[in-house]
C-alpha cells in the first residue's frame, strides 16, 4: 500500500519513518505545517495563521482500485513559509500569534503522545527522575491475604483481623509506590520532552517534584528488604503474615525515610509554586489537564499527588497502630510498640525541622523590616569606621548560650510610649524577640524601622504586672544582671 506523505516531500518509507516524523524527524515543523501526520484523523485542526478551522476528510475504504488512503481536502492552500513565518499573515512576531503558535504546538504534541507514547529520554535523564526504572515485577500482590494462607478458615476471628491489618500496611505501600511513579514517569517524562521541543522551558521540573526520585529509591528499598520477605514467607510457607518479620526495618524507620525531611520541608514551596503555574501560564495548565486526564494518572490532581508523600509518611503510625491492636500476642506488642515509637520519633523529627524552618522564614522577614543599627551619629569617617563592626545587628544569628536547634522568634511587637526623664515622653516601635527587645522609630520615607536604643537583653529586662490588665511595665537595666533594676528607662506598655 503506497502511503500518503506531505506535499512536496515523496512519500514515507513505511511505518517506522513515519514514527521518526512523529517524533520530530525530517518533519520537525510539522507542528505548524497543515498536512503532517501528528495531525488526528478526522479532527479539527486550528490553523495559527488565520485563526479559523480547516476540515481534514479521515481514512475511508472505498470500492476503487484498492483500499488506499483518501487525499485530504483543504478550503485554502496554507501561504508559504518563510524564515519561520508566514507569507501574508500579519504580524510574523508579534507575541500574540507566537503564543497561539505554542499552544498549538503543544496540542499537537500532546495527542503525539496520547497515541504513540512517551517518547524515551536521555539514560541520565531517566535515571535520574526514575523513569521506567526498576519495572513492576517485584511490586505485585494477590488480592487477598486468604490466597496465601490455605487453613484461613480455620484462624481466630482476631487473627484475621490482624491479617487484614498487615495486608492493609502491604497493598496501600505499592499503591502509593505506583502514585510516585505517575509523577515521573508521566508528569516530569511530559514535562521533560516538551522542554527538548522548546515548550515548557521556563518551568522547573526540579522545583515542581523535588526530591521524588529518592522518595521512590527509599521505598522501593524498603519493599525488597522489609515488606517483601516477610510477603515471601508467607507465600513459601502458607502460614499467616508475622508483624515480628517487620520489626528490624521499622526500627532504622529514621535512617531509611531521611529523603522525606527534605520533602516535608519544601511541599509548601512546592505546592505553592504549582498552584501560581497553573494560575499564570496557560500551556502548562494544558499540560496539566492532560496528565490529570491521561489513564496512567487514575484521575489523580497534580496539588493531590504532591501532597501524598506527606500523607504517607504519618500514615505509618496509624497502620502500625492496627496491626498492634489486634495482636494479642505479648511478644509481637513489643515488637509492635517499639517499631510505633521509631516512626513517631523520626516524625517529631520531621516536625521539628519543619517548625525550624518556618521560624527561621518567620525571624528573617521580620528581620527585613528593621533597618540598620545606629545609635550613635559619627563625628568623621574614622569614627564611622570603627564603630561600623560594633554597629550591625544580624537577628538570624544563633542567640547566645542555647543550642543550634533553637531559633530566634518574634513573639511580641507594637507601638508603647517610653517616659523619659520626669517629663520627657516618646513614641516608639517595640520588638520583643525571645533574646533581645528593640526600641525602634518607624520611619516615614521607608518601611524599615530604626533602632533608637540598644538593644536589651531580656536577662537584663524586668517586667511588672499592673493593676491595670491592659498594660504592664517595663524597666531595662543597663548594668549587670546581679544589679538588675538599677537605673534604666521605665516604658508603659499598653
Amino acid at each position: 500500500m503506497k502511503a500518503f506523505g506531505p506535499p512536496n516531500e515523496g512519500p514515507l518509507q513505511g511505518l517506522v519513518a513515519s514514527r521518526i516524523e512523529t517524533y520530530g524527524g525530517r518533519h520537525r515543523a510539522s507542528a505548524q505545517s497543515t498536512a503532517g501526520s501528528l495531525y488526528p484523523r478526522g479532527g479539527l485542526v486550528l490553523d495559527p495563521s488565520r485563526r479559523r478551522l480547516q476540515q481534514y476528510v479521515p481514512f475511508v475504504r472505498g470500492s476503487g482500485q484498492s483500499r488506499g488512503l483518501s487525499p485530504m481536502r483543504l478550503r485554502d492552500p496554507e501561504p508559504e513559509k518563510r524564515h519561520g513565518g508566514h507569507v501574508g499573515a500579519g504580524l510574523p512576531h508579534s507575541p500574540k500569534l507566537k503564543e497561539v503558535t505554542k499552544a498549538h504546538e503543544l496540542e499537537v504534541r500532546l495527542h503525539t503522545f496520547s497515541m504513540f507514547g512517551m517518547p524515551r529520554l536521555p539514560p541520565e535523564d531517566r535515571r535520574h527522575w526514575e523513569i521506567g526504572e526498576g519495572g513492576d515485577s517485584g511490586l505485585a500482590i494477590e488480592k487477598s491475604w486468604r490466597e496465601l494462607v490455605p487453613g484461613h478458615k480455620e484462624m481466630s476471628r482476631e487473627l484475621c483481623h490482624q491479617q487484614e491489618a498487615l495486608w492493609e500496611l502491604l497493598t496501600t505501600e505499592l499503591i502509593y509506590v505506583r502514585q510516585l511513579k505517575i509523577m515521573t514517569d508521566l508528569l516530569a517524562a511530559g514535562l521533560l520532552n516538551l522542554q527538548r521541543v522548546g515548550l515548557l522551558t521556563e518551568v522547573s521540573a526540579e522545583t515542581l517534584f523535588g526530591n521524588v526520585p529518592s522518595l521512590i529509591r527509599t521505598h522501593r528499598s524498603f519493599w525488597e528488604e522489609v515488606l517483601g520477605p516477610t510477603l515471601e514467607e508467607t507465600r513459601a510457607s502458607g502460614q499467616p503474615l508475622d508483624p515480628i518479620g517487620l520489626e528490624s526495618g521499622f526500627l532504622t524507620f529514621g535512617q531509611r525515610f531521611h529523603p522525606y525531611v527534605q520533602y516535608c520541608l519544601r511541599v509548601k514551596q512546592t505546592m505553592a509554586y504549582a498552584r501560581e503555574q497553573q494560575e499564570t501560564n496557560p500551556l502548562f495548565h494544558a499540560f496539566v489537564q492532560w496528565c490529570e486526564k491521561h489513564k496512567r494518572s487514575g484521575r489523580q490532581m497534580l496539588c493531590d499527588l504532591l501532597i501524598k508523600p506527606h500523607q504517607r509518611i504519618t500514615k505509618y503510625p496509624l497502620l502500625l497502630h492496627a496491626v498492634l491492636k489486634r495482636s494479642p500476642e505479648a511478644r509481637a506488642q513489643e515488637a509492635l510498640n517499639a517499631m510505633i515509637e521509631a516512626v513517631e520519633s523520626f516524625l517529631r523529627h520531621i516536625n521539628g525541622q519543619v517548625r525550624q524552618g518556618e521560624e527561621q522564614e518567620s525571624l528573617a522577614a521580620a528581620a527585613q523590616r528593621i533597618g540598620p543599627y545606629e545609635v550613635l551619629e559619627p563625628p568623621s569617617d574614622e569614627v564611622e569606621k570603627n564603630l561600623r563592626p560594633f554597629s550591625t545587628l544580624d537577628l538570624t544569628s544563633p542567640m547566645l548560650g542555647v543550642a543550634s536547634e533553637h531559633t530566634r522568634q518574634l513573639l511580641l511587637e507594637g507601638p508603647v510610649r517610653v517616659k523619659e526623664g520626669r517629663e520627657g515622653k516618646l513614641d516608639v516601635y517595640l520588638f520583643l524577640f525571645s533574646d533581645v527587645l528593640l526600641v525602634t522609630k518607624p520611619q516615614r520615607k521607608v518601611d524599615k524601622a530604626k533602632v533608637i536604643r540598644p538593644p536589651l537583653m531580656l536577662e537584663k529586662v524586668v517586667c511588672q504586672p499592673l493593676r491595670d490588665p491592659r498594660t504592664s511595665f517595663l524597666r531595662g537595666a543597663f548594668s549587670s544582671p546581679s544589679s538588675r533594676g538599677e537605673g534604666g528607662a521605665g516604658m508603659e506598655i499598653k
